[in-house]
């Protein structure tokens, strides 16, 4: 993998979870372990059980402009957009409040901050979602309301 030829410590989902593990315990238990998620999926924003998790664990997540591309598209990306990725990670270690954030990488090395601290904002999801964001209120020992249909 280009990431980790270039010195990177990467963890890839499949050597650490099940296929069909669902993303809102991914990015909560990934956020406690202090691990930076990355993801080629933006929807993730749109959904109230990943952002509620992310909120949670107080997960970085840096995701990808366009998943229409290779890995290797998307890993010189990544590479081109290191030195503004380490510069942002720097910048919030070094404070207490909101240091979790979601950034987009642009196809050509670009780092856009989405949402700093960010907050769920929808009540509506996936079934296999909010099971997974069920499991997510356990660990943190607080209640999870079903959204109602």
């Amino acid at each position: 993998m280009q990431l980790r030829a270039a010195g990177l410590d990467v963890t890839i989902h499949d050597d650490r979870y099940i296929q069909t593990e669902r993303d809102p315990w991914i990015f909560y238990e990934c956020g406690k372990q202090g691990y930076i998620v990355i993801t080629s999926d933006t929807e993730f924003m749109k959904s109230f059980p990943h952002m509620a998790a992310i909120a949670l664990a107080r997960t970085t997540v840096l995701s990808f402009s366009n998943n229409n591309y290779k890995s290797e598209v998307r890993g010189n990306a990544f590479l081109k957009a290191l030195p503004r990725i380490t510069a942002v990670l720097s910048k919030h270690k070094r404070r207490r409040k909101n240091r979790y954030f979601i950034a987009v990488i642009g196809m050509h090395g670009s780092l856009t901050i989405k949402a700093e601290g960010p907050l769920p904002h929808r009540k509506l999801c996936n079934d296999m979602d909010w099971k997974s964001y069920e499991r997510v209120c356990i660990a943190e020992g607080v209640l999870a309301l079903a959204p109602k249909h």
